[in-house]
């Protein structure tokens, strides 16, 4: 039987990573915090961790490191919303497998991890969890660390989707502004967005163009939570 253990303070991660991977053949551990995820490590052997950079008490990056001596077969996949200095990615490289953005596609990390678990191997940093979408949610290691810091924002904005050939109408769209960078932002919105699709954006900071990196649905049946990357 595989066993994972989940390190993250957001209930919501925690059990939605729980009820993807939990099954027959596996047994999922959850820890809110550094000092249960050190216990949970002293009394197993994991397969697989899922460990959040950003904890209550101990730094995510320390556990990691105690992981990697204690149990140096364990796949680390690091998760953090958080920006990643070059000395945190050095240590990541050191000690983990992935490093993953949030918020992440749980589909598209469901298959790349039991993909990895079936045949048993480890998460290889030259594999592409989706190769052909270039919005992807993960952060190789290979590859650079997040260039833009990324700012809490309070804001709604008005923007709607480029007209398409053939179209006749156009749709207004309300949106709040979760976080901004340089490079795109980060909104709620009560409509899904196609992944793709090029928008016109008024009353943001700055009115631009942008196109629509990922797009999922939140808790609420009528919440979406998209990505999109300023043109």
């Amino acid at each position: 039987m595989k066993k994972i253990l989940i390190v993250d303070d957001e209930y919501l991660i925690s059990h939605s990573l729980s009820a993807a991977f939990k099954n027959e053949q596996t047994r999922v551990l959850t820890a809110s915090d550094g000092e249960a995820a050190l216990k949970a490590i002293n009394e197993n052997s994991f397969d697989l961790c899922f460990l959040d950079v950003n904890l209550p008490d101990i730094n995510g990056l320390d556990i990691m490191k105690t992981l990697r001596r204690r149990s140096p077969g364990t796949q680390i996949i690091i998760m953090t919303a958080s920006v990643i200095t070059e000395e945190m990615m050095k240590s990541i490289q050191e000690n983990a497998r992935l490093l993953i953005s949030k918020p992440f596609d749980l589909d598209h990390l469901k298959a790349l991890v039991d993909r990895a678990l079936t045949r048993g191997r480890p998460l290889c940093r030259d594999e592409r969890a989706a190769p052909e979408d270039p919005g992807s949610f993960v952060q190789w290691i290979a590859s650079d660390t997040r260039k833009h810091e990324r700012k809490p924002v309070s804001s709604c904005i008005t923007c709607f989707p480029a007209p398409r050939p053939g179209d006749r109408t156009r749709d207004i769209l309300s949106a709040r502004v979760v976080d901004v960078s340089e490079a795109g932002m980060c909104i709620r919105t009560d409509c899904p967005l196609q992944p793709g699709r090029i928008l016109c954006v008024f009353d943001a900071p700055a009115e631009c163009t942008a196109v629509v990196k990922w797009c999922r649905r939140t808790g609420s049946p009528e919440a979406y939570r998209a990505g999109i990357q300023f043109l």
